[in-house]
C-alpha cells in the first residue's frame, strides 16, 4: 500500500504542479482546487515550503500535498466534494470529520463527506494523496444504481483502514489512473475511455468503502418497482418543465392517489412532490451547467420550470447540490 501511494506522491508526474513557500498563495492554490479554507502556521520558527501535484479526469481530481511545515488547515463544510485522503508520511497527523477524531498513519486514511465539518493538524514531515469527487456527480450516481433519489445526503464512514483489499483496490486504481492520465501514451485521453474511468471510480469508491447507503447498494435481491412507478417516474422526467400534481401522475398511471403515494413511500422512499421537485432541481442545475452564454440567468432557467420563489429554490438547490445555482452558472461559464 505504501508503494502505491508512493507512486501517487510523485508531484512533477502530475498535470499541474505548484510550489510555493507563500501562505497566501498556498491558500489561494489550494482553495480554489479544493476548497477554501484557513491556514495556519502552528510554528513560526518554520517556513512553508509547499508542493502541489494535481490532474482531472472528469468531475474527479487526484492531487499531491504536501505543506512542508506544521500547519493548522480548517475548510469547514467541504459542500461540494467528498475527499479520500490516503497518506505517503503520517507523522503526527490528526483530522477531525464531524465527531470523528482520527489519527492518521500509513494505514489509515480518511474520507470528508461534504456535509460533515473537517479540519486536519498535520506535522512538516506529512503529505498526502487525494482523490476530489464532485458531490454532484458521486450522488447522482448512486441515485442512479439505487434507482431512486436519496432522501439524506450521502455520507462516508471518516477512518479508513488501508489493509483492507476493498481498500487497496481504490487506491490502486488511483495510481493506474494518475500514471496513464500522466503518460505519453493515449491510454485515458479520449473522453469515451475517460467517461467510462471515472465511472468505475466512483463505484468502486460507493461499493467498497462504508457510508449510510452501502446496505443497500449490496442488497442481492431488490424488490422490482411495480409498472407503476416506473410510469410515474418516466411520466415525472419528460413533463418537468409544467406544474405537475400527484393527482394527474396518478390519473396519467390508473392508480388511485393513496397507492400512488403508498408507492412512491416503499419504492422511492419520499412523497410525489418532494420527487417532483428533486426531478426539477437535477434539470435545472444541468441547464445551468451548459449555459455558458452572457444572456443565460438564473431566474429564466428556473422559471422554465416552474419555480417562482428564488430565495426558497436558491436553499433547496444548495441543500441538495452543495453549492448556490449562480455558482454553477459561473462554473459553467468558466469551463466554456
Amino acid at each position: 500500500m505504501r508503494t502505491e501511494a508512493a507512486r501517487l506522491s510523485r508531484a512533477n508526474s502530475y498535470h499541474e504542479t505548484f510550489l510555493t513557500s507563500d501562505l497566501d498563495e498556498a491558500r489561494h492554490y489550494i482553495g480554489q482546487a479544493l476548497k477554501p479554507h484557513a491556514l495556519t502556521l502552528l510554528d513560526r520558527r518554520q517556513s512553508l515550503s509547499v508542493k502541489v501535484g494535481r490532474t482531472g479526469l472528469g468531475q474527479v481530481s487526484f492531487m499531491y500535498i504536501h505543506h512542508g511545515a506544521d500547519v493548522l488547515v480548517k475548510p469547514g463544510k467541504l459542500e461540494t466534494l467528498f475527499l479520500f485522503q490516503v497518506p505517503v508520511h503520517a507523522t503526527r497527523q490528526e483530522v477531525r470529520v464531524g465527531s470523528s477524531v482520527i489519527n492518521v498513519s500509513p494505514g489509515i486514511a480518511y474520507v470528508a463527506s461534504p456535509t460533515l465539518d473537517f479540519e486536519l493538524k498535520m506535522s512538516k514531515q506529512c503529505d498526502n494523496v487525494v482523490l476530489a469527487v464532485e458531490r454532484g456527480r458521486l450522488e447522482t450516481y448512486l441515485e442512479q444504481q439505487l434507482q431512486r433519489r436519496l432522501d439524506k445526503p450521502l455520507e462516508f464512514k471518516p477512518r479508513i483502514e488501508l489493509h483492507n483489499k476493498e481498500c487497496q483496490e481504490l487506491v490502486a486504481l488511483m495510481s493506474h489512473f494518475t500514471k496513464q492520465l500522466n503518460s505519453h501514451t493515449p491510454g485515458l485521453k479520449h473522453h469515451i475511455i475517460q467517461t467510462q474511468a471515472e465511472a468505475l471510480l466512483i463505484s468502486t469508491m460507493l461499493i467498497n468503502l462504508e457510508h449510510n447507503y452501502r446496505d443497500e447498494l449490496l442488497c442481492e435481491a431488490t424488490t422490482p418497482k411495480p409498472y407503476y412507478i416506473k410510469r410515474a417516474q418516466a411520466y415525472i422526467l419528460e413533463n418537468a418543465h409544467t406544474t405537475l400534481t400527484p393527482q394527474e401522475i396518478a390519473t396519467e398511471v390508473c392508480i388511485s392517489l393513496r397507492s400512488l403515494y403508498a408507492g412512491f413511500q416503499a419504492f422511492l422512499h419520499c412523497t410525489p412532490m418532494a420527487y417532483i421537485k428533486g426531478v426539477k432541481l437535477d434539470k435545472i442545475r444541468h441547464e445551468l451547467q451548459l449555459g455558458a452564454a452572457d444572456e443565460t440567468s438564473v431566474a429564466d432557467v428556473a422559471s422554465k420550470y416552474g419555480i417562482c420563489s428564488l430565495g426558497n429554490f436558491a436553499a433547496s438547490y444548495r441543500r441538495r447540490f452543495g453549492e448556490l445555482p449562480r455558482d454553477t452558472l459561473l462554473k459553467g461559464r468558466s469551463l466554456s
